[in-house]
């Protein structure tokens, strides 16, 4: 399941009054903003933000459904649910970039805009564990490790209850990329280019709606919740970040790239839709230092490659 902000400025044309300019106005086009759950905070922000000042834009729908599922979507036929903005963990595979040339859909404007990461969190007052990789790998795929010391006899054994998002790559890349696949090579697992996550329980998965996975965690406590960093920064009155590999989170390890489970954020536009323009010089004042975005737990960019990204931000044309 896929999280996405609420339809409500068609509700606008049921108005009293508004109805005869809307049976002759030429008919509004909607923004549509998908990617990864890591980015769902600051699209959500900036389209709420349109919202608010121009009151002449439909109000854009951003959905949270990972960024493989975002790519096979901005790069498919047109449609009236192709996104025209994707936010992305990772770069477009080569496959995926034959996939938009085929469909004459290619980025008009491709910048990174910042640095997030994948946490593993517990409640407040949970038991401190220091987890790597290997032992997430362990826990994540076997049936045999009922206890996180059957996952690294250095645990406690405490029994393994992880919630993060669905276990599927298109919608959960930062689980397979950057934490299951480097945690099985360290493992000596046989085949990390094909892992299943175990379905006996022990793991479960919410969409990409990682505010499920923030409730979840919060009402049992000893689970461990996989996040987007900035999901829990924003929750970090009721939650405490894991390390990972023996680093903790933080904005100084994830900018370094120490914190092994760091990404990009990478935004790709892609069509000149009314309103598009404007919503993209929203991203860029998030992005200006003291901005909006720093303040929800987005890692910025160094000074250099963050000018870079809002001059390229407010130059948008589309096609």
């Amino acid at each position: 399941m896929s999280r996405a902000l609420p339809l409500i400025a068609a509700a606008l044309l049921m108005l009293p009054g508004c109805r005869k300019a809307a049976d002759t106005a030429v008919p509004l086009q909607q923004i549509h903003i998908a990617g990864s759950s890591a980015a769902f905070p600051f699209s959500t922000a900036a389209a709420e933000r349109l919202m608010r000042e121009d009151p002449s834009v439909l109000a854009p729908l951003v959905r949270a459904d990972g960024s493989g599922a975002a790519i096979a979507r901005f790069c498919d036929h047109p449609s009236p649910t192709r996104p025209d903005i994707a936010i992305l963990t990772r770069a477009m595979t080569p496959a995926e970039v034959a996939h938009c040339a085929a469909n004459a859909r290619q980025p008009t404007l491709s910048t990174p805009i910042g640095r997030t990461a994948f946490v593993l969190v517990t409640a407040h007052g949970g038991p401190a564990l220091s987890l790597s990789r290997a032992a997430l790998y362990r826990a994540l795929t076997s049936p045999h490790a009922r206890t996180w010391t059957d996952a690294d006899p250095r645990l406690p054994a405490l029994p393994i209850r992880i919630e993060g998002p669905a276990a599927d790559p298109a919608i959960a890349d930062g689980l397979f990329a950057l934490l299951l696949a480097p945690g099985c090579g360290a493992a000596g697992g046989n085949d990390c280019t094909t892992i299943r996550v175990r379905r006996d329980g022990a793991y479960a998965g919410h969409g990409a709606d990682a505010e499920l996975v923030v409730q979840a965690v919060a009402k049992t406590p000893g689970t461990v919740g996989l996040l987007p960093y900035a999901q829990a920064f924003r929750h970090r009155d009721t939650l405490d970040m894991l390390p990972l590999d023996g680093v903790r989170p933080s904005p100084e390890t994830i900018a370094d790239g120490r914190y092994p489970a760091s990404a990009p954020l990478l935004l790709i536009a892609g069509s000149a839709v009314p309103g598009i323009a404007r919503l993209l010089a929203f991203y860029a004042d998030a992005l200006a230092p003291g901005g909006s975005f720093g303040q929800s737990g987005l890692i910025p960019l160094p000074t250099d490659a963050r000018v870079g990204a809002i001059r390229q931000l407010n130059s948008f044309k589309g096609h």
